[in-house]
């Protein structure tokens, strides 16, 4: 078995890991909500197209086409 000192020293070294790996966590998690992520919206393709350059699409069900 180990001797009483050496599980202190193992446990201590362990909870200095664990203050360490929390800490990087949370800092990842603050700049991960600060930063917006750049993934494109849940938004169908001609939304999207209609969104940036303004175009107009006909509809499906025969209606008169708007502008986005």
């Amino acid at each position: 078995m180990y001797r009483p000192e050496t599980m202190y020293e193992l446990s201590t070294l362990r909870m200095a890991e664990d203050r360490r790996m929390a800490e990087r966590e949370r800092l990842v998690r603050r700049a991960g909500a600060d930063h917006a992520s750049g993934a494109i919206d849940a938004v169908r393709f001609r939304d999207r197209l209609t969104r940036l350059f303004g175009a107009v699409w006909p509809s499906h069900d025969g209606a008169n086409p708007t502008t986005a």
